[in-house]
């Protein structure tokens, strides 16, 4: 898995077959399908290896105050950021992994779950499960648009908090702001 992350650093996952794999390592590709039927499966394992490690920075996240929504998104980009390859074949790449089907292994559900955990302790809506999408796709499309250059650098702590604060200061689904205050007396 390491060479062929080396391998991806280098020239991209289209790289990444079993022949220069195999090649890598010195080893006969016979001895890889060993290990990993195919390629995807390979991609896969590395794939959950990331969503793992993603679930232990939000737990660590999620231990922080002030602002644990904030420190756990913080923790997701800093992950996209410094693990770019990783990032790219965990959420981009098409592998064999879904998020929305019962047999998620609980490896690749982890994050999310950790996600859904921190913000049911401070989200005040409805659905804390769809709180969870929505937060987790704000952070992944923050770290989508840093990673193409395409969102100014300076203004990334504001979108963290922003997002945190949709989801802390958001009324239930249906409901309106204005309609959460109470009657005007």
């Amino acid at each position: 898995m390491d060479a062929a992350l080396s391998i991806a650093k280098q020239e991209g996952w289209s790289a990444v077959t079993t022949r220069r794999l195999a090649e890598a390592i010195d080893y006969s590709q016979p001895v890889l399908y060993q290990h990993f039927a195919n390629r995807d499966d390979l991609l896969s394992a590395i794939a959950v290896e990331g969503f793992t490690t993603l679930t232990d920075l939000i737990h660590a996240a999620a231990t922080t105050a002030p602002s644990p929504l904030e420190k756990a998104c913080r923790a997701y980009l800093d992950f996209a950021t410094a693990q770019p390859r990783i990032y790219e074949v965990m959420f981009s790449l098409p592998i064999d992994l879904r998020f929305d089907s019962p047999e998620t292994p609980a490896t690749v559900r982890g994050a999310f779950d950790a996600l859904t955990e921190l913000i049911g302790q401070e989200h005040h809506g409805d659905n804390v499960e769809a709180a969870a999408e929505f937060f987790w796709a704000s952070c992944h499309g923050l770290a989508t648009l840093m990673a193409a250059g395409r969102i100014p650098m300076d203004r990334i702590d504001e979108h963290i908090t922003r997002a945190a604060r949709s989801i802390t200061h958001s009324p239930p689904v249906g409901q309106s702001p204005s309609s959460n205050r109470g009657t005007p007396q």
